[in-house]
Formats: structure tokens, C-alpha cells, sequence
């Protein structure tokens, strides 16, 4: 267990924003009060869920709960309120849907101890279905102390670029620098939030008892969604995001790393939004070109190699059109 001598008296504020996580919610708020750091208030925001989520939430009495609820606004706008209400010398983001394990804010908060320069992440893992005891904590070459643009560089290089920004735990100088999240995103808001948050910090801080367990399958995501006003949104995160590691490094390296996200992009939404693909496509050949391949399934590659990977995308769309839910690629 974490020793928090140094660190105890600090106040965390755990932000939680909430839109219709019933089935979720009760299991995060219990994983937050169950904490070995005590001294935390727990700020929930219900952004005008239809489901029962509010009446889960009042079920709780704990005094460290502060509840407020707003019109559907998104999860932006929401987290926003939460930092404005938050009295904490550190702050944290968290998902209604997914669980800390108890000794979470005690080790993130001890590798902060003298550091309130730098920004602690921690060590998470992927679940399904409810089962929290099957998550895979799969090491990254990101858990580790890292400065934080070598941090950037290489969370890029990895297939996949988790940004959640429920990885870190924050202190109130940083975020009070690098500013709240952008409203005008609904969709990959946290690759921008995360990226502009880490130029304003000295170093990232691993701690390795600090786990986070992730819930897959109960939010949309990008292969879920043809809202064109999403697809905008997360197209425009990618793009703020990506222009913050260029103004901190213009290499050869971060060029051809933003022209692999942009590639990710146009692979994640082609055959729909011609004119968007476009844009993409000029962005990855005004970055020199990407060196990144369609990812699929063996069946998959090996139509791909047949009729290329667009009409292997659009056979795909297609056959989820019409009602095939398990897919042969």
C-alpha cells in the first residue's frame, strides 16, 4: 500500500460526469469512496440523463458526494461545471462506467509528492460485460516516467493511442495553466484535452499501483456512430491535438506520426463523408504520407489483398447494414 505521509492532507477532486450509466454508475462510485486516500470530494454531474441514473446516484449519502444536474449538454460542457465547483489541490477525471482500484489516488498522489510540476498517470486495463476480474493489464511503453513530449511520441507509435484523460491525476496549478476542456468536441475530446494538458507539465509520473479499470462496449464509439457532426468534432480534436506536438516539435518523427493518426481517421469512417475523406487524405500527404495498413481481420487482409481495402471496407459496411451483427472479418 502506498505510503502517504507526505501527501494526506491534499483534497482530490474526483469529477464524474454521467449521462444515462445506470447500470454503471453504482460500481464507480463505490470504487471512488472505497479510497485508502480519504480527504476527496466526488463531484457527479448528471448531463440530463433519461434513465435512472439520478435515483442510483441518490441512493448514496456519503457528505463527500456533491451532485448537480444539467440539460443534456455533453460530457465537455459537463466536465467544465465540475472543475468550476471543485475545491480540490488535484483534480481527476473519471468515466460513470468504469472502477479505480482502492489504493488508485493514494499511489498517483504520492509520485506527485514535491512534484506539483508534473502530471501522475497509472496502469489501466480493458473489460467487458461487467467482469472486472477479466481486465488485461497489457504494459505500455508509456508506464513509465516520461518527459512528456517523449511521453506523446511514443503513446503515437503505439497501434493504439489511448488518450483517456482518466489516466491522470492533476495538480491544480497544470490544469488551472492549460485550461478546461474545449466545448466544441463530443467526440475524441480527450486525445485533445490530454495532448494540450501534457505541454504544461514538467514530467509524467508513473505509478504502477494505480489501476484503472476500463469498460469496453458500453459507450459509442467511432465504428458505432455516422453522426456527421461527431465525426467534425472528433476530426477537429485530431487536428488541435496534433498541431500542439508540431508547435513543440516539427520533425520528420511528428509529422509522420500525425499522418498515421490522420490514416486511423480516414481507415475509421471511410466509405462515408467523401469530402471529409479528402481532407484527410491531403493532411496525410501534407505530412509526407502515413506508413500505417488497414487493420482487420485475416479474413479481412485477405479480401483486402483481392479488391484493396476500400471495397473490403464498403462489403463490410454493407453486410452491417443489413443485420449481420458478428461479422467473418
Amino acid at each position: 500500500m502506498p505510503t502517504m505521509s507526505t501527501q494526506s492532507g491534499n483534497l482530490i477532486s474526483v469529477i464524474m460526469p454521467c449521462y444515462n450509466a445506470q447500470n454503471y454508475i453504482a460500481a464507480a462510485i463505490e470504487s471512488v469512496l472505497a479510497q485508502t486516500h480519504q480527504r476527496l470530494e466526488l463531484i457527479i454531474i448528471n448531463d440530463g440523463s433519461t434513465d435512472a441514473s439520478e435515483k442510483v446516484i441518490q441512493e448514496f449519502s456519503d457528505h463527500r458526494i456533491r451532485y448537480f444536474y444539467q440539460n443534456n449538454s455533453g460530457q465537455c460542457i459537463a466536465s467544465n461545471f465540475g472543475l468550476k465547483e471543485a475545491n480540490g489541490d488535484y483534480i481527476k477525471f473519471f468515466d460513470a462506467d468504469d472502477i479505480m482500484n482502492e489504493d488508485h489516488l493514494a499511489a498517483q498522489l504520492e509520485r506527485l509528492s514535491h512534484h506539483d510540476d508534473c502530471i501522475a498517470s497509472c496502469a489501466w486495463g480493458r473489460f467487458y460485460d461487467g467482469d472486472v476480474q477479466s481486465a488485461k493489464f497489457v504494459p505500455e511503453t508509456v508506464w513509465r516516467d516520461m518527459p512528456p513530449l517523449e511521453w506523446i511520441k511514443a503513446a503515437l507509435r503505439q497501434k493504439y493511442d489511448m488518450m483517456g484523460a482518466w489516466v491522470w491525476l492533476i495538480p491544480r496549478k497544470i490544469i488551472d495553466k492549460a485550461g478546461g476542456w474545449d466545448e466544441r468536441l463530443s467526440l475524441n475530446n480527450d486525445f485533445e484535452f490530454s495532448m494540450r494538458l501534457l505541454m504544461h507539465a514538467d514530467e509524467i509520473l508513473f505509478a504502477p499501483e494505480a489501476k484503472l479499470y476500463y469498460r469496453s462496449g458500453s459507450a459509442t464509439t467511432l465504428s458505432q456512430t455516422n453522426d456527421r457532426k461527431k465525426i467534425e468534432a472528433a476530426l477537429l480534436s485530431n487536428e488541435l491535438g496534433c498541431s500542439y506536438l508540431l508547435q513543440k516539435e516539427d520533425t520528420e518523427e511528428t509529422r509522420r506520426l500525425c499522418a498515421n493518426r490522420y490514416q486511423r481517421w480516414l481507415y475509421g469512417i471511410y466509405p462515408e463523408f467523401p469530402d471529409l475523406q479528402q481532407h484527410l487524405q491531403y493532411k496525410i500527404a501534407e505530412f509526407g504520407g502515413s506508413t500505417i495498413r488497414f487493420d482487420g481481420g485475416r479474413a479481412f487482409q485477405t479480401l483486402s489483398k483481392v479488391v484493396g481495402w476500400r471495397m473490403a471496407s464498403r462489403i463490410k459496411t454493407s453486410m452491417r447494414r443489413f443485420g449481420y451483427k458478428k461479422l467473418p472479418f
